[in-house]
């Protein structure tokens, strides 16, 4: 719908706009992945740390006339770490 091409445009804007996530918008094997479903946003893909992890959180929920953020970004190395 246009509303949803709003927002993922606009939560592109706010994640890619923050200095420490940048480096995801310029490496395409690496993106951070933004779905959005009737105002509902999902990220997803693989990030370097849990830092980038929580400031594309919060960046994502700041877009306005969103619902709802699910963050299912995994950090690299945290799933050898558990085991």
């Amino acid at each position: 719908s246009p509303m949803d091409d709003r927002i993922r445009l606009a939560e592109a804007r706010a994640i890619y706009g923050a200095p420490q996530l940048n480096k995801y918008a310029i490496d395409p094997a690496k993106p951070i992945r933004i779905t959005v479903v009737n105002g509902n946003v999902t990220l997803s893909g693989v990030v370097d740390n849990q830092g980038d992890k929580d400031v594309a959180n919060i960046r994502a929920n700041s877009v306005s006339g969103v619902f709802k953020v699910i963050n299912n970004l995994q950090v690299a190395g945290a799933a050898e770490k558990e085991q």
